[in-house]
């Protein structure tokens, strides 16, 4: 087995701190061992105090077979798995062994027990990351050939299209989609490279394509633009009326840093959920403010009793009983408006701000995205 380091270190720490207690004089650790068809053997963990005499296995140590009075072992098991054994030798006369020794040296194995049973799990996990890691390599490879297909044959395509401008622009939207999913792509590959996993955003974070080239410039317009695109060939699917920003203030236009790319994330998060819970003929749309985004959709109104609840981990509105979904995405959106220095709620009263354009917005739903318009640029 391989046994890490720190997993060696911890073994010895535990057995140097039971020390020459109560006429203890040796102790070793052996772990359980077996391969496939052959007998089970017990492999020399770590021993107190530490000698430079070689210790032999317990089958190949024929004093071992042998019973004594100084001498007693103690199983290393988890359930009904005997994971190893503990090895005490004493100088008591006799082979009085005190209660209170046998007691702490069985509370001993149960402790040594429990660190086998986690490096056990460790390395279990480790294979199972690894296996999934080769599969992903493999799936991302697979997937490349096919996908430069799809832009080949929409190349194709466009060129026996001639002058129909119509067609020619939803090819030209599925090329778009075609590098959309490369970069997804990317980002799969990236798994196999050191990462230092963002905690303080929770396991349920979308995967969206990060900036990958870090040189290349962003900005809330660049963002917004593939998914209102998105959100338009849905909308013109559905046969609904859909409502985008024509006119873009100057803070969507200027460079933003690094970490105010999750914002596409947000707002790809509150369409999908419009998209998904909306009646078909419910209005859906975006709103650019002084200070922010407004989501908007005219499907069943959420419940005043709702407004706060539908930001909770795991909670389902109404609305969304009868369709699929985990009750993370409203949550999530938050959790990332919050740690930008912005918010993310649902607006009472269709009141936003006092500019005559959104005074009145009479819309069903609301979601206000407010960010922190003068800490965004770069």
């Amino acid at each position: 087995m391989n046994l890490s380091k720190k997993f060696e270190e911890l073994i010895i720490k535990q057995l140097e701190s039971f020390g020459c207690s109560m006429g203890v004089t040796h102790l070793v650790m052996y772990l359980a061992s077996a391969n496939q068809g052959t007998k089970a053997t017990f492999e020399i963990i770590g021993q107190w105090p530490q000698i430079d005499r070689v210790l032999i296995s317990i089958e190949d140590d024929p004093s071992l077979k042998v019973s004594s009075p100084n001498r007693r072992w103690y199983p290393l098991q988890e359930n009904d798995i005997l994971l190893g054994v503990l090895r005490v030798e004493t100088d008591l006369n006799g082979g009085n062994w005190p209660l209170s020794l046998d007691s702490r040296l069985k509370a001993l194995s149960l402790s040594l027990a429990k660190c086998v049973s986690i490096e056990l799990e460790r390395q279990n996990k480790i294979e199972e990351i690894n296996y999934l890691k080769n599969q992903v390599n493999v799936i991302i490879h697979q997937l490349r050939n096919p996908l430069a297909a799809l832009r080949t044959y929409a190349t194709l395509l466009m060129k026996r299209l001639g002058s129909d401008e119509d067609s020619i622009e939803i090819v030209q939207r599925m090329i778009i989609e075609q590098k959309q999913i490369n970069q997804y792509m990317d980002s799969f590959a990236q798994l196999n490279t050191p990462i230092q996993l963002p905690l303080e955003i929770g396991e349920e974070r979308l995967l969206l394509p990060p900036n990958l080239d870090n040189k290349k410039e962003i900005t809330v317009q660049s963002l917004l633009k593939p998914i209102l695109e998105r959100g338009k060939a849905n909308a013109k699917l559905d046969d609904r009326n859909w409502t985008e920003p024509s006119f873009w203030p100057d803070w969507t236009l200027s460079p933003l840093k690094a970490k105010y790319a999750v914002i596409a994330e947000i707002v790809a998060n509150l369409l999908e959920n419009a998209f998904k819970y909306a009646q078909k003929d419910a209005e859906i749309g975006i709103i650019i403010t002084s200070k922010g985004l407004c989501i908007f959709d005219e499907g069943k109104k959420i419940t005043k009793n709702e407004n706060e609840k539908i930001f909770q981990k795991g909670f389902r509105g109404s609305a969304a009983k009868k369709k699929d979904g985990t009750g993370v995405g409203l949550f999530l959106a938050r959790k990332l408006a919050n740690q930008i220095g912005g918010d993310l709620r649902l607006v009472e009263n269709n009141s936003i701000d006092n500019t005559e354009k959104l005074k009145n917005l009479k819309k069903k739903n609301i979601f206000y995205l407010e960010l922190p318009i003068k800490e965004l640029h770069a």
